[in-house]
């Protein structure tokens, strides 16, 4: 098991430099955007981004899920399943987007608050692309094949960059430069994966059998996939709604700032999955499984801690005369250190995840899911109307608390997992006593003490452990 857990970390860091240069865009097109853009212009970016993200659950309508699960548990039928997974995305692309094209003079100023038609049919270009993207791009998880992941992770922040710098700011075409950029970047990714879906893809095994399968395990992940997007998006048209296009431009930059912390989630997630599925028939899997959860959430608070504490003087760092965020954004800052205990929330249900794959119980994942967008919505209408932006970030958090705590106790009756709980629970005071500290101080000093306090304290009860019981190292044999 010592060697699995080494293959794990591994993995793990490479997935996270791969998402670590893909959310990198996020903070590398920041000063642009801060910088060109005003707060309303920035406003539609991030109505327009949320629509994307919601669409890219709804296009595979749960396909992706379902074929990473039988990618990793079925060797013989890999080009089976990828072949007819591929094919039924690719036709419900053209349908859906299609009619999504045919109305787009009604669905644009609904769905993005833009009178302009274009802006819209550029997503549904975008979208095209990049739901194919994924899909090859889950392939090389499920087969172990980090330094590709990253090679194309790579290309896509060179590209993006590269063109967001030449028809952003030296060909000064505004808002229509950064739709521009995505799909030239995306129709670019397409093409550089088409050898490794062509080496893989065989329309003459596509039947009905596969996709059958593929929509019988996966389609309870849509309601799911639908959910979780309701819950991580909805908050941007509910403050357009409250408050107005503006406020949603200062809170998408504090949020995007925030992404810092989910770079490190979703790391951990793109080998979290395919790590746990193949560790399936493991005997000792929940000890795997606890011991994992608790190194993550050490590692997770730190980083919480951090960037938590240093945020609000990143922004203010100067490169070439320019603040890195425009100052008249510096205030989405407020809510950057509760986007980011979400995101660790977000974690610990992850973490919890595995028991509805290993007990083939998926249809609770909907179940979660759900509660987690009804608390949002709920708490966004309570919420934003009384305290803005720093209501729609307290709903968020939240929302994820009350599915961590609903898949605690679905765990505790189905698949108990004994978790250190002392160790946790020091690191939970000990992160939440540092943050003090740094807070209260308000000044360089304290928060050079508070990241002392959290780093030595943190590390010190992970290496405790490491030595100890719960994750003893053991000598390969």
């Amino acid at each position: 098991m010592s060697g699995n857990f080494r293959k794990f970390f591994k993995e793990s860091a490479l997935y996270l430099v791969g998402l670590m240069l893909n959310r990198l865009i996020s903070f590398l097109l920041l000063p642009i955007y801060t910088n060109v853009f005003d707060k309303t212009q920035n406003g539609i970016i991030t109505i327009a981004y949320a629509f994307l993200g919601f669409m890219m659950i709804i296009l595979p309508y749960g396909t992706d899920a379902a074929l990473l699960n039988f990618y990793t548990g079925n060797d013989r039928d890999r080009k089976n399943y990828f072949s007819s997974a591929y094919l039924l995305v690719l036709i419900s692309n053209l349908l859906i987007l299609g009619l999504a094209f045919l109305a787009r003079n009604s669905l644009s100023p609904a769905v993005l608050r833009v009178s302009d038609p274009r802006i819209f049919v550029w997503c549904l270009i975008i979208l095209f692309f990049d739901t194919l993207n994924a899909l090859t791009l889950l392939i090389l998880r499920a087969e172990g094949r980090p330094v590709t992941f990253v090679s194309f992770s790579l290309a896509n922040v060179l590209l993006m960059m590269g063109l967001n710098i030449f028809l952003v700011v030296h060909r000064r075409l505004g808002l229509a430069g950064i739709f521009y950029s995505n799909i030239l970047t995306s129709a670019g990714i397409w093409l550089g994966l088409l050898p490794l879906v062509l080496k893989r893809l065989d329309w003459r095994l596509v039947s009905g059998k596969y996709i059958r399968s593929l929509v019988r395990f996966g389609f309870p992940f849509l309601p799911a996939g639908i959910f979780a997007v309701i819950l991580d998006l909805s908050d941007r048209w509910f403050l357009e709604y409250f408050t107005d296009m503006e406020t949603v431009g200062l809170y998408g930059v504090g949020y995007k700032l925030a992404a810092v912390m989910l770079i490190f989630v979703l790391a951990f997630n793109s080998a979290w999955q395919p790590f746990f599925l193949k560790a399936r028939r493991e005997k000792n899997t929940p000890n795997m499984i606890a011991r994992v959860s608790f190194l993550v959430i050490g590692g997770l608070a730190f980083c919480w801690l951090f960037f938590s504490i240093w945020m609000s003087y990143i922004v203010r760092i100067k490169i070439s005369g320019r603040y890195l965020i425009g100052a008249e954004f510096w205030a989405g800052t407020s809510v950057t250190p509760l986007i980011m205990l979400a995101y660790l929330f977000q974690a610990l249900y992850l973490l919890q995840l595995p028991s509805i794959f290993l007990l083939e119980k998926t249809k609770w994942e909907p179940v979660f899911r759900g509660l987690g967008a009804a608390t949002n919505i709920i708490l966004n209408i309570a919420f934003i109307p009384r305290l803005g932006m720093s209501g729609a970030a307290m709903a968020t958090v939240l929302a994820y608390l009350a599915m961590v705590i609903a898949i605690w106790f679905f765990n505790r009756k189905y698949y108990p997992l004994k978790y250190d709980w002392p160790k946790i629970g020091a690191i939970i005071i000990l992160t939440a006593s540092a943050y003090l500290v740094a807070i209260w101080g308000d000044s360089v000093i304290y928060r050079v003490i508070a990241t002392g306090i959290g780093l030595l304290g943190i590390s010190g009860i992970l290496f405790w452990s490491l030595k100890g019981k719960i994750l003893p190292i053991q000598k390969d044999r």
